[in-house]
């Protein structure tokens, strides 16, 4: 347990949310603003690593040179103990991976307005020239104001920007939503992006993600080789009566082909027309489903995988808010990108 500090820059700390292989989370607060922030601290085993210092301030100055909605903010970039720290929003809320663990998954319509706020903010994100990729429904979180922000850019990668940070052949990301061409290491747009929103659709629609089979066999190489060569789940064979305009778009996001994926603007669009045609809400409400195929058990993933990072709070059922740490970064010791490699 790391200790906690009364003071990290100019914020007072109230406690510890969460701690990971990039570091810890703290919940703090900004005395001068009276405003409650998320403390991100980069662990001290990696504060002598070049390489981890300039990802962890290459999250920070993405997000500052934000202001959307829909994307969780940075107010504060700063060092301490020789470790860079970014003070970032607070947020009062839930994820969406989270929500489908407990109470499984989502209705059609909510679902599709989920991904349509996040479409907005991933747009916004790419016209910054930033790429999330690692998007999944943990980094979905849903506010108690009904908004959904895009968190976790902990993988994010400015366009501008060369690949010193992420060598070429080395692929880092959770594998359910992981983009063919990021699995194969080859540089990376919003199209990867895409296709991991198309993969948290299908997850939020059928409780479970799109190449998962629930078996022995779902370690992190299998996954990636059915993300590269298996055929494509379809959500209106899965589930009866799925709806076969979000359906045939979940697929298209899905597409291995960058070129064939919808872009942030036609999803937007679109969703937004299948959002009110099947009346969806946030926050999103859940359903009870029978699934065509292979019985699929409750998802859960592997020991290593899917860690989230930004700090939540989760309102139980005596309508109280839970402050949880979900975790600081994706858990890169876990991603060994030689496994792939040695199997490809």
């Amino acid at each position: 347990m790391p200790r906690i500090p009364a003071k990290i820059g100019q914020f007072k700390v109230l406690g510890l949310l969460g701690k990971g292989a990039m570091g810890e989370v703290y919940e703090g607060v900004d005395d001068d603003l009276g405003r409650r922030v998320a403390l991100k601290v980069l662990g001290r085993k990696h504060q002598e690593s070049k390489e981890f210092k300039n990802r962890f301030l290459r999250e920070g100055r993405s997000l500052a040179a934000m202001n959307h909605n829909n994307v969780v903010q940075v107010y504060f970039i700063g060092e301490f103990e020789g470790r860079p720290f970014l003070a970032m929003e607070f947020l009062d809320g839930y994820d969406i991976g989270a929500a489908i663990k407990k109470d499984g998954p989502l209705r059609p319509g909510d679902a599709a307005e989920v991904i349509r706020q996040a479409s907005i903010g991933l747009g916004e994100t790419q016209r910054a020239g930033v790429v999330h990729r690692d998007v999944k429904p943990s980094n979905l979180v849903v506010t108690k104001d009904g908004v959904v922000k895009v968190t976790d850019f902990g993988l994010a990668k400015a366009l501008q920007e060369d690949l010193s940070i992420t060598a070429t052949g080395v692929f880092v990301g959770t594998p359910d939503y992981l983009a063919p061409e990021q699995a194969m290491g080859e540089d990376v747009d919003a199209c990867a992006d895409v296709y991991a929103l198309g993969c948290s659709l299908f997850h939020m629609c059928s409780g479970y993600p799109p190449f998962r089979k629930g078996g022995a066999d779902d370690h992190y190489t299998a996954v990636v080789r059915r993300h590269l060569k298996a055929d494509r789940p379809v959500l209106k064979d899965e589930i009866p009566e799925f709806d076969e305009e979000l359906s045939d778009l979940c697929r298209r996001m899905m597409s291995r082909r960058p070129d064939v994926r919808p872009d942030f603007d036609e999803l937007v669009e679109v969703l937004g027309g299948i959002s009110e045609r099947l009346r969806g809400e946030v926050p999103p409400r859940h359903t009870a489903l029978h699934i065509s195929s292979a019985e699929h058990p409750a998802f859960k993933p592997p020991s290593g995988e899917g860690v989230p990072v930004e700090a939540v709070a989760v309102p139980s059922q005596g309508n109280r808010a839970l402050l949880i740490g979900l975790g600081v970064g994706i858990g890169i010791g876990a991603i060994l990108a030689a496994a792939a490699i040695a199997w490809m």
